[in-house]
């Protein structure tokens, strides 16, 4: 095995050695220790009493994630995954565009915009750095499972969104012509009346807004009613593309150890590690894959006596 192979193996997290379990333990210690920093920072009297430490904290940081992102690039050749990058520097430009790469980037790109536009006012940079959460992703793909079944499902959680924005429009201009003399401080306007339908739709109701007519608190029932349908919707919708990628993936996987179990039902090394990749890619226990395993293996050993 190369060097690089071993790297990204070590990174890719594909190998349960000693050198793998140390990685992991250390982005994830580095990734939390960088979110605790950020949120401490915010303190005022933390931020100028230890302002030199958080310095070299984020100094030592934005090091170990260069590091790695560079090794990421120098690795990524080895991802064979997506057959549509044959050639080195495609795979390169595969990982670099990436929801990975992309997270990867923006975990050191404030620090250097900071250090080359020393200037320019970029505080707000400093909140991006809240996103090297997201590094603890490669870990895990319930993210990504979750965007690719929203877009698997977007053209029913675009009109659900669609009629979410109906019911704001809606009910906010109900609310305005019905509140707008007598609260004018609250509802003096329709933009106003909108953000008292926002929080009301959404079923969180601040309170600081409230109703006080008849006709109003009419309105108001009518509003948090669709917004519970509406919020009831969404999540639905969400809720089954979910579950619906899961039991996909699932399937894929039973495939693929029904292809390894055709012949012999036995399965062989390279069948193997075909088989654990996907468990790997899927976010599969090792029981839950012994079990379909153990499950397929039993059916097919029936149907051939």
């Amino acid at each position: 095995m190369t060097v690089r192979r071993r790297i990204y193996a070590v990174m890719s997290y594909k190998q349960g050695d000693a050198w793998t379990l140390v990685f992991s333990w250390t982005l994830t210690v580095t990734v939390l220790a960088n979110v605790a920093a950020v949120i401490l920072e915010s303190i005022p009297e933390l931020h100028q009493r230890y302002a030199r430490e958080f310095h070299l904290f984020e100094v030592f940081s934005v090091g170990f994630f260069s590091i790695e992102y560079l090794l990421r690039f120098w690795t990524a050749p080895e991802n064979h995954s997506n057959p549509r990058h044959k050639t080195a520097a495609g795979r390169r430009m595969g990982y670099v565009l990436s929801f990975h790469g992309i997270i990867d980037l923006l975990a050191i790109l404030p620090f250097f915009l900071h250090s080359l536009l020393p200037g320019v006012d970029l505080r707000f940079l400093r909140i991006v750095r809240i996103l090297r959460i997201l590094k603890l992703s490669h870990y895990n793909t319930a993210l990504e499972d979750l965007i690719s079944a929203i877009y698997a499902e977007r053209h029913s959680f675009i009109s659900s969104l669609y009629l979410l924005a109906i019911a704001l429009l809606v009910t906010s201009c109900l609310m305005y012509y019905a509140e707008h003399n007598i609260q004018p401080d609250k509802f003096g306007s329709i933009p106003e009346s909108l953000w008292w339908s926002i929080v009301t739709l959404t079923t969180l109701g601040y309170g600081d807004a409230v109703p006080i007519s008849g006709i109003g608190k009419l309105i108001g029932g009518f509003t948090a009613l669709s917004g519970v349908l509406t919020v009831a919707l969404l999540t639905g919708i969400v809720a089954s593309a979910f579950t619906t990628r899961m039991r996909r993936q699932e399937i894929i996987f039973e495939a693929e150890v029904e292809t390894a179990l055709a012949e012999d039902q036995q399965i062989s090394a390279k069948e193997r590690r075909v088989i654990e990749r996907l468990r790997e890619e899927f976010g599969l226990t090792e029981d839950h894959a012994q079990a379909v395993i153990q499950r397929l293996r039993s059916e097919r050993q029936s149907k051939s006596q």
